[in-house]
């Protein structure tokens, strides 16, 4: 790696930091290049605008916990590897729920700011779709796992559905009193949704 790559990753590693912490339309290049140590036209250089900055982090974090949905090193059997994926967005709320507040923004600031160029990241994405599809089909092959009507939607519903769970219970402050929950109640919430998917699967 050169010395421009670390730089670039430094960068966005910083301004990965000041995206956890606040809302992403408050933090600005010149908090990012502060927080850096570099200078305001260095993060331009790297990155032209504000927005290719975001999708640059959203990446990095994506890779950052790649490694949780997909883990080559543990015993596979189609069911406990579609079991360890829903878990996953259970272990990524306990250890980084600020991933999911930061995700829950950069939904709204993509669709408010008409960014695009998403595609690597989407397809990054859709690498847990292709791993989960391959264990699900060997599944119901081997008679473990019930046959759905349309594993594609039955994928992004569930998952759609876990991480805007997700992304509701990370924040700290209530919205309505029923959002007011200690960590262990918003765990259970969590784990109960992932029981009700994981139950429509197991045979």
């Amino acid at each position: 790696m050169s010395m421009l790559d670390v730089k670039k990753n430094y960068i966005i590693t910083e301004a990965a930091d000041q995206f956890s912490k606040r809302p992403i339309k408050d933090v600005t290049i010149k908090d990012i290049a502060v927080a850096a140590g570099v200078g305001e036209a260095t993060v331009y250089r790297y990155f032209g605008t504000k927005g290719d900055l975001i999708v640059a982090c959203v990446e990095k974090l994506e890779k950052e916990v790649s490694g949780i949905f997909i883990d080559k090193k543990a015993p596979f059997s189609p069911l406990s590897a579609i079991e360890r994926f829903y878990n996953a967005y259970l272990v990524i709320f306990n250890e980084k729920p600020q991933l999911y507040r930061f995700l829950n923004e950069f939904d709204a600031y993509v669709i408010n700011e008409g960014i695009g160029g998403l595609d690597s990241y989407a397809d990054a994405i859709d690498a847990y779709k292709d791993l989960f599809i391959q264990a699900y089909e060997l599944g119901v092959a081997e008679g473990t796992i019930n046959k759905v009507s349309n594993i594609d939607l039955f994928y992004y519903s569930t998952t759609h559905a876990i991480i805007a769970l997700c992304k509701k219970l990370s924040y700290e402050k209530p919205v309505i009193r029923q959002d007011l929950k200690a960590e262990e109640e918003k765990e259970n919430e969590i784990s109960t949704l992932i029981g009700i998917i994981l139950d429509t699967l197991r045979k």
